[in-house]
């Protein structure tokens, strides 16, 4: 008997159908997720109608969106057509994810925040 086997009958029928189960699960949860959204907040205008006043999106992002993160430093600033996002190495993910759930990426130029150099 391969060690396939032998696992699936040390689980039963029952273990094995909770293993499929979960792994259906995963699976679903895995390709549906779409993480990023925060609680109460519901952007006013669509990502089109900012494409055009880019000084808007950041009106927007810096009194209603950034008060709800927990970011840290994130300097905003336009820069031509879009916003440059400056964060910290650990928060520009999160950031990323949470302002492409509401926005289009193309709104955004994402960028590492220079830190301090440390000396010896």
């Amino acid at each position: 008997m391969g060690t396939g086997q032998e696992f699936a009958k040390k689980l039963g029928v029952v273990g094995c159908l909770l293993v499929l189960a979960m792994g259906v699960m995963f699976t679903v949860l895995l390709f549906t997720s779409r993480g990023g959204a925060v609680e109460g907040y519901e952007p006013p205008r669509d990502s089109a109608y900012y494409a055009a006043h880019p000084e808007e999106l950041l009106e927007e992002l810096q009194t209603n969106l950034l008060p709800k993160l927990d970011a840290g430093d994130v300097e905003l600033s336009p820069d031509g057509d879009k916003l440059l996002v400056r964060a910290p190495k650990e928060a520009l993910p999160s950031l990323r994810l949470t302002f492409t759930y509401y926005y289009d990426e193309e709104l955004f130029l994402f960028e590492e925040a220079a830190g301090e150099s440390k000396g010896l």
